[in-house]
């Protein structure tokens, strides 16, 4: 594990660009690695979301929000129900160390005063408390309280619901007697609805509970100024200096130096990440932070990091539409305003909260992306909810909630294509013989058998464009599209991350095979995120810390640039019954190309069980562990120079795994060894 001591910056400096450092020893990882306590020195804003462990039931939407003059108080709001699930005093939030804080409920600081059950805090548009939800997941039905979203002023948190035509503004406070007792506070404001307003009073937990009808009665609290924009809250920006990568290598790997340490305490495991029309960046942290980050230039000499927006429930994916920032917790998308345009979020707007979650430590929601239509997507991990363990879609407005496709385990990305392409990757484990990386259509299983979501359990899954080899990924992140005009011989392909191996991969596709080579170096943490900046053409890539992953860094944010310096490797496939074609990036020695002992070849498959993951077996003889040898046949170079075709035996694989030992036209001397599945056979080589 990593060092947690902090470094000086020339230090910081120094280590960054050691991209081609060997990855630890990811097996040897153990629980007692990922404890970690860092999180509970951060300094917060004046909320913070997640699951919740309030004392008459946890509260899987929560939101713990500070309260009194000097935040000597707490009280928790349910996204869900739209009710005050507790208050304490003396404290804020206690996280817990595992997995370096992400994986378990924030808990009380304090003593408690207050505890609701889960139920509703508002009655329906008809007068009725009665919860109609079956099961018990996500927001009210219809005709219901419907969480909206909270403002920040100060100290002060509005948080905004509606009840069918009514709108509400809740704000909680504290406050204490001559005598220092503690008492808990609602301010609100309803407009523009006619219907009478039925609420829950928070009492004693010994208590009944009381119903009141609120009827004109003025509130003390000034609404109008706490819903507007209020003074910055987290200073000026941090200044880091960049490093630009000056190897003469095809893809260079800058970085973008990452502020670790920072008067915030703020953690820096960067989950996801976008870029307005300007090139301005806004990125996305696990424990809960959006950074605004300007200053990104060719040279990196002065980057700015603005702590944009805090408190969100584990964000693990952001993007940026019409310069508009969109975030993506495990509990909803979030719509982030900075009204007044001072670099910090006003208005933490619910854009979707529809999704139905539980308390599950490992259920996260992760990735977002967008289609050509501006629908949304995200995938999650596998739990007991129907939105468990599926892929989702979110329209272009937020006003639907919808499930595309099923069989999840626990994936860590996902991308959407120019073209509306959708894929997806999941992490080996039951019923995951390895990696996979799926093209995604509607209705599709994808192989986890406990989220298969069907009244009759399937017989088999969806074929992957690709099982993708341990050695190549061992835990896989997201995926993003090469521009059609960048990036050369790759304008147009799929790149696919790695965070098991803080790496990348161009995926070659042909029909429904799919093929893996490794571009680029390393990156400094387990890379989740690609975007392409419109400003520069750059990829950029975030990733982050986490368990079974070679990162040496918290997170990162790296820039990878296409130099166009020669390049020797397969950039083309393609699957014929009687052999596979490669296409190279460069002109061959035919000599060299057309000798068979320059090629081998070797075949698995995978069982598909629950048992976690899964040994090599062979295509020959199904019941033994092992790799099979494919004879080559005979080797030619076609007319372009740089494709060869091997002639071969091909039927479908899981895994083939092609060596080649080659020299170029050129004479340079080069060799690797591509990786593909074969789910369909082409049509003969002629």
């Amino acid at each position: 594990m990593f060092n947690k001591k902090a470094k000086s910056l020339l230090t910081l400096l120094a280590l960054a660009p050691i991209l081609s450092a060997a990855p630890k020893d990811i097996p040897q990882q153990k629980e007692s690695d990922w404890v970690d306590a860092r999180y509970a020195k951060v300094k917060f804003g004046p909320f913070v979301s997640g699951h919740i462990a309030t004392p008459k039931g946890s509260t899987h939407k929560g939101i713990a929000i500070r309260v009194g003059d000097k935040g000597e108080g707490t009280m928790v709001f349910d996204t869900d129900l739209c009710i005050w699930r507790a208050g304490w005093a003396g404290g804020f939030i206690k996280t817990d160390p595992a997995r370096y804080g992400l994986i378990r409920a924030l808990n009380p600081d304090g003593k408690i005063v207050f505890a609701n059950t889960p139920t509703m805090g508002v009655a329906d548009a008809k007068g009725s408390f009665v919860d109609s939800r079956n099961p018990k997941n996500g927001p009210l039905s219809e005709g219901s309280a419907r969480y909206k979203g909270l403002f920040v002023h100060g100290q002060r948190v509005v948080v905004r619901y509606d009840v069918n035509d009514l709108q509400i503004y809740d704000s909680p406070w504290l406050a204490k007697d001559a005598d220092g007792k503690v008492h808990f506070s609602r301010d609100l404001r309803v407009q523009k609805g006619s219907a009478v307003l039925q609420v829950i009073r928070l009492k004693d937990p010994t208590a009944p509970v009381n119903l009141l009808k609120l009827v004109g009665v003025k509130s003390l609290l000034d609404f109008d100024k706490f819903i507007q924009p209020g003074p910055r809250r987290w200073g000026k920006p941090i200044v880091t200096k960049g490093i630009v990568d000056e190897r003469k290598t095809p893809f260079a790997i800058d970085t973008i130096t990452v502020p670790y340490k920072n008067p915030h305490n703020a953690l820096f495991f960067t989950a996801g990440h976008d870029f307005t029309s300007n090139g301005d960046c806004y990125v996305a942290t696990a424990h809960g932070d959006v950074w605004k980050v300007t200053g990104i230039d060719a040279e990196l000499k002065a980057v700015k990091w603005h702590r944009f927006a805090t408190g969100l429930y584990q964000p693990l994916g952001l993007r940026v539409v019409k310069d508009q920032v969109y975030v993506l917790g495990r509990d909803q998308i979030t719509r982030l305003h900075d009204y007044n345009k001072d670099g910090e979020a006003d208005f933490y707007e619910a854009f979707n909260n529809d999704i139905m979650i539980g308390g599950g430590g490992h259920s996260y929601a992760t990735c977002l992306e967008t289609d050509p239509d501006g629908k949304f997507y995200f995938i999650r991990c596998a739990e007991g909810t129907p939105h468990g363990g599926v892929l989702l879609k979110v329209a272009a407005d937020g006003s639907k909630l919808e499930v595309v496709a099923t069989g999840f385990r626990n994936p860590n990305g996902l991308g959407v294509g120019p073209n509306g392409v959708i894929t997806a990757a999941d992490q080996q484990g039951t019923w995951v013989p390895e990696t996979r990386l799926d093209v995604i259509k509607p209705g599709g299983f994808y192989g986890f058998m406990p989220m298969h979501k069907r009244k009759v359990a399937p017989k088999t899954y969806d074929p992957p464009l690709m099982w993708i080899p341990r050695v190549l990924d061992n835990s896989a992140g997201g995926q993003v599209w090469v521009p059609k005009n960048q990036w050369g011989q790759f304008g147009g392909e799929l790149i696919h991350f790695s965070y098991g191996r803080c790496t990348m991969m161009h995926i070659l596709r042909d029909g429904p095979n799919g093929g893996a080579m490794p571009i680029g170096g390393r990156f400094l943490s387990g890379a989740c995120r690609g975007r392409f900046n419109p400003k520069d053409g750059h990829l950029y890539v975030t990733g982050l810390l986490g368990w079974q992953t070679a990162a040496i860094r918290d997170g990162c944010l790296q820039r990878v640039r296409y130099t166009g310096a020669p390049l020797q490797q397969p950039i083309r496939m393609k699957v014929h019954a009687n052999g596979i074609r490669l296409t190279f990036s460069t002109a061959l020695d035919k000599k060299i190309a057309e000798d068979i002992e320059s090629w081998s070849a070797e075949q698995w498959n995978y069982k598909w069980s629950a048992t976690y993951g899964s040994k090599d077996w062979s295509v020959k003889n199904p019941g033994k562990q092992g790799r099979d040898a494919v004879a080559i046949q005979s080797a030619k170079l076609l007319p372009d120079g740089k494709s060869v075709f091997l002639q071969m035996p091909v039927q479908p694989v899981h895994s083939m795994a092609i060596q080649y030992n080659l020299d170029t036209a050129a004479g340079k001397i080069f060799k690797g060894t591509f990786h593909l599945t074969v789910t369909k056979v082409g049509m003969v080589y002629e």
